[in-house]
């Protein structure tokens, strides 16, 4: 007899919380019963207390937490005990493994799947890292391979290909001292690259491969999916944030307004077609020619005070930082050889993403197909709200609705239980 294959997915209310540099953004939803889901509440706060994606300080980073899920609680009228964590941070890393196991009988079964899953990765677990994520590739039976689900087929050695995304023990274990502080519990970890993926690509661009590079205030994060899985994420801690610095110190202007000259003005391309950044600082007063800007200097408190730059300056000064951030992701998949596992077709997304120009030099520089990519709409969301800077939260909610009751792979990478007390809680929680 066959094994019902019918996947039970989790309809109770839900909640994440995105912990970014720029934002922490708290989102309540329930899945929908068509195989989309509802946004109850949200609530969104600028962030404190983190820097390129770790915690700077703890308390500051628990109030403003307190404050977007208080926020959330309200729109949604639903109180929250829990919540899964979406984070660039935790200086995380993938890698591709294997487990194996001898079926107990001739007919796979989802016990003999659990207890794969649930063997220690210890070889694949760098020390002082612990697992986030883990995402099944293909299983395998004996000599048969790409088997989607092997329940109910008969066979001697099941095996499994996966990829597992791990994190610093100690950034994450801080993390969730920050939820602690505001009595909430976490249910797993997720990279926002991942769940930005879910959100930005669709199904056919992540099962022909595609890469998505999530751009935050402090972080730029990067995952790539083949044949419809992650197979690789990773994290560089630059982000928007030192581009709005590198305006700030260069024109001598207040970050707020370095900040407003880059959304509104800046560009990573020269107005010349044949401009080019230069290297030396000394020389980017030599790009002018162009559109005039105004700016104030710091301690000004009038416009008159101000100073008028060229944009082409303003370019110059972006376009080097943009280009290391480029060349950073480059060496990482090229030292994960996954350079030409990416294939392409590149999306950008993150709030960071929106810079004009930055697409074209995207393309140029890697010589792949690039896009800006905006989240999909989902129930309950607004229009305006729906945009890139939320992409990963958007993302993670998806992916709460596609997990199954007593999935082994989900249940493996629930949080992280420190001490015998939570062990046992855990075996507990997982097997009863």
């Amino acid at each position: 007899m066959m094994l019902s294959k019918t996947k039970a997915i989790t309809r109770r209310p839900f909640s994440i919380l995105d912990i970014g540099s720029s934002k922490i953004c708290c989102m309540i939803g329930e899945a929908d019963g068509s195989g989309g889901v509802r946004l109850l509440g949200h609530g969104t706060h600028a962030s404190e207390g983190i820097r390129n994606g770790e915690v700077s300080d703890l308390d500051a980073l628990s109030s403003v937490i307190g404050k977007s899920v208080q926020a959330a609680e309200r729109d949604a009228n639903i109180s929250i005990s829990s919540v899964t964590v979406v984070a660039p941070g935790g200086a995380p890393f993938s890698r591709i493994c294997k487990k194996s196991v001898r079926i107990s009988d001739a007919v796979v079964r989802r016990r003999d799947i659990d207890r794969m899953i649930a063997r220690g990765d210890t070889n694949s677990v760098p020390e002082n890292y612990q697992p986030m994520h883990l995402q099944t590739l293909e299983y395998s039976l004996d000599d048969v391979r790409g088997i989607a689900d092997p329940r109910g087929m008969r066979g001697t050695n099941l095996s499994v290909d996966y990829t597992l995304v791990c994190g610093m023990r100690t950034s994450l274990a801080n993390f969730q001292e920050a939820l602690a502080l505001n009595h909430l519990q976490t249910d797993r970890f997720l990279h926002s690259a991942y769940t930005s993926g879910l959100a930005c690509l669709t199904a056919e661009e992540r099962d022909l491969g595609s890469v998505i590079v999530d751009m935050g205030g402090g972080t730029t994060s990067i995952a790539i999916f083949m044949e419809g899985k992650l197979v690789y994420v990773d994290t560089i801690k630059i982000g928007g944030h030192r581009v709005t610095t590198d305006i700030a110190r260069v024109l001598s202007t207040p970050i707020a307004d370095a900040e407003r000259l880059k959304a509104i003005d800046g560009s990573v391309m020269p107005t010349e077609i044949d401009g080019a950044a230069p290297d030396p600082l000394r020389e980017v007063v030599r790009l002018g020619r162009s559109d005039n800007i105004t700016i104030p200097m710091v301690g000004s408190t009038t416009e008159i005070a101000g100073q008028t730059i060229e944009r082409n300056l303003l370019s110059a000064i972006i376009r080097p930082r943009i280009e290391e951030i480029l060349e950073l992701l480059h060496d990482r998949m090229k030292q994960a050889r996954m350079e030409h596992t990416a294939g392409s077709r590149y999306v950008l997304t993150g709030g960071a993403s929106q810079l004009t120009g930055l697409s074209d030099l995207f393309a140029k520089q890697a010589k792949k197909s690039v896009s800006v990519g905006k989240p999909v709409s989902i129930s309950g969301m607004d229009e305006d709200s729906c945009s890139a800077s939320f992409s990963a939260s958007i993302g993670a909610l998806i992916h709460l609705t596609q997990i199954e009751e007593n999935d082994p792979a989900f249940r493996q990478t629930r949080t992280l239980p420190n001490g015998p007390i939570e062990r046992i809680g855990a075996w507990l929680r997982d097997n009863i």
